[in-house]
């Protein structure tokens, strides 16, 4: 659900209709037939963007649940006042004719009211982009059209560091489409052969966890020197290395060092490359270095497919409830610390 992009510097939005322009660039990319919160902070007498949340659009009987789940990651953001958009098609007639949603967006005022927090603009648009028609919910003379969210201040500023935004969330979800039937095929016959001759005590074909860690480190290596070509043994391999829960959990100490960019890579391709509940160690790596740096889009991808491997996951259900609580992603960096002790601790063994 949260789902904001990391930015450096100072990006300045002049109005509300820049601010919804905005909205693909914080999310990482074009929503549809969403509900899209943006929280705003004040600092130093400036209103900051902070948080942006986004939820497919609620059947009427569950509007109440998806404001009371939309309310704690707000609190615990300490927002101060609320921008909610309504993207979904629709034609609406001149005022005061409904607005498509006007109930939802109803249901979450008198919600985030009663916690003192406050809609500061409450808007539908048919889609975000260039020329479309945007209206306020509760103002008669507040609308106008977007301008084109390409050559929006804040999509400039994503991409000077690097971001990309997807036209859909579909789209992005693509990233992470998992290898043919039969490659899986092949690979989970390896992985089954590793485990039928393992005594259950080291990672399957290796002599101990740190040379399964050594491993993993040298395959982040030549990611990071584009040399990277997995054969089904080496995906395997890897696969075991990391359902080794102290070489994964040594891994997690990834996203603070200089290669944390290959690293993740490496996290994406394993992802798409391991078959069964194995694939749930490399999609969780994967979901906690995109939270840290704050891709929320990619990191709440990455998480399902840790989830659809492997429901009973420990690190993908720590991940969620901080992802669904809108922890930020300093408050659990303590997981990487917790990886150099591991680290240290599996390379000392040797």
């Amino acid at each position: 659900m949260p789902s904001t992009t990391a930015l450096s510097g100072t990006t300045r939005l002049h109005d509300i209709a820049d601010l919804v322009a905005a909205v693909p660039h914080l999310l990482g990319f074009h929503p549809t037939e969403s509900l899209v919160l943006v929280c705003l902070t004040k600092r130093k007498k400036r209103t900051r963007v902070g948080l942006a949340l986004r939820v497919d659009l609620p059947a009427v009987e569950n509007r109440p649940a998806v404001a009371a789940q939309l309310l704690a990651p707000v609190l615990g953001h300490k927002s101060t006042r609320i921008v909610a958009v309504v993207v979904c098609p629709g034609a609406p007639a001149p005022w005061p004719a409904e607005l498509p949603h006007a109930g939802l967006i109803a249901e979450l005022d008198e919600a985030f009211d009663a916690a003192k927090i406050r809609f500061r603009h409450a808007v539908w648009v048919e889609s975000i982009v260039d020329g479309a028609v945007w209206r306020c919910y509760d103002e008669p003379d507040c609308g106008g059209v977007l301008p084109d969210p390409a050559t929006n201040a804040l999509a400039a500023a994503s991409a000077l560091a690097g971001n990309v935004t997807f036209a859909s969330r579909e789209e992005l979800r693509a990233l992470l489409d998992p290898a043919p039937p039969d490659v899986l095929a092949r690979r989970t016959a390896l992985i089954d052969a590793l485990l039928d001759g393992s005594g259950g005590l080291t990672p399957p074909g290796f002599d101990g966890p740190a040379a399964a860690l050594r491993m993993v480190h040298d395959t982040i290596e030549a990611t990071e020197q584009h040399r990277l070509q997995l054969s089904d043994e080496d995906v395997a391999l890897l696969a075991m290395g990391l359902a080794h829960h102290p070489v994964r959990d040594a891994c997690l100490a990834t996203v603070l060092g200089d290669r944390a960019e290959a690293a993740e890579r490496l996290w994406l391709e394993l992802t798409r490359a391991v078959p069964g509940p194995e694939r749930a160690e490399p999609a969780a790596l994967l979901a906690y270095s995109c939270y840290l740096r704050g891709d929320g889009a990619l990191a709440s991808i990455a998480l399902e497919a840790a989830e659809a491997a492997d429901d009973a996951h420990c690190l993908a259900r720590l991940l969620r409830v901080a992802l669904d609580t809108g922890l930020p992603p300093g408050q659990i960096e303590l997981l990487a610390l917790d990886g150099v002790a591991q680290h240290r601790r599996l390379m000392e063994t040797t």
